[in-house]
C-alpha cells in the first residue's frame, strides 16, 4: 500500500507550523513534518466496507451500543483487509466522558488500553496489550446518539492513527495537516464520495 505524497517536498516546511512544533524533540518534529508530507493512503475500499459503512449507519439509529460496537468492528475488519494490515479491537461505550477541556470522542491506543477504564485520559504502558480504539455513542450532556456522520468520522480518525503506526510506520501519529486530509480522505471513500 502506498501513501499520496504531496507534489513538493518543501510543502510541509512551506506551511505554517503550530506554535507548539518548536517545543517538540528532533524525532518528534521530524515526525510531524512527514505525518504533514503525506497527504491520503492509497488503497482500494471494497464493497463489503461500503456496505459495512450502510450497516453501521442504520445500527446507529437503534441506539443500542452492542450492535453499533459489532458493526463497526465489521468494518474496520475490513478496512484492516483491504489495508493488509491486522485486525484491531474495538469498544464502543456509552457515554462520552468530559472534563473541563470538553468530550472526548474517542481515543487510540497503540499497545493497549492499560487503565482506560479508570481514566480514559491516560494510558499505562504497563498495562499494555494489541492496538485498540474506544468509541463513545452518546453525548456527554443530553446522552443523545451522536450524529452517525460525526460517529463515523471519530471511527476513521481514530482508524487513521492506526495506520499511522501500522502501515506508514510514523512511531507517532501527531494530528498535522497531513493527518486531518488522511481522515477527510478515509471519510470520502469510505461513504462512496469521490476522493
Amino acid at each position: 500500500m502506498a501513501a499520496g505524497l504531496k507534489d513538493s517536498a518543501g510543502a510541509a516546511a512551506e506551511k505554517r507550523l503550530p506554535a507548539y512544533f518548536a517545543r517538540l524533540s528532533a524525532r518528534a518534529q521530524r515526525i510531524y513534518l512527514k505525518s504533514d508530507a503525506i497527504e491520503h493512503f492509497d488503497f482500494a475500499i471494497s464493497g463489503a466496507a461500503r456496505e459495512s459503512t450502510n450497516a453501521l449507519m442504520r445500527a446507529l439509529e437503534s441506539g443500542a451500543s452492542s450492535i453499533v460496537q459489532h458493526q463497526a468492528q465489521e468494518l474496520l475488519d475490513e478496512l484492516c483487509r483491504c489495508a493488509g494490515l491486522p485486525a484491531l479491537r474495538l469498544q464502543v461505550q456509552s457515554v462520552r466522558p468530559h472534563n473541563a477541556r470538553g468530550e472526548l470522542h474517542g481515543i487510540f491506543y497503540p499497545r493497549g488500553p492499560g487503565h482506560a477504564a479508570a481514566n480514559p485520559y491516560q494510558f499505562s504502558p504497563a498495562n499494555a496489550g494489541g492496538p485498540l480504539i474506544i468509541l463513545w455513542m452518546r453525548t456527554a450532556q443530553r446522552h443523545d446518539v451522536v450524529k452517525p456522520k460525526t460517529f463515523l468520522r471519530t471511527l476513521m480518525h481514530e482508524f487513521g492513527h492506526y495506520l499511522d503506526y501500522a502501515l506508514l510506520r510514523l512511531g507517532d501519529s501527531p494530528h498535522s495537516t497531513g493527518f486531518f486530509q488522511r481522515e477527510s480522505h478515509l471519510v470520502r471513500i469510505i461513504s462512496g464520495a469521490q476522493a
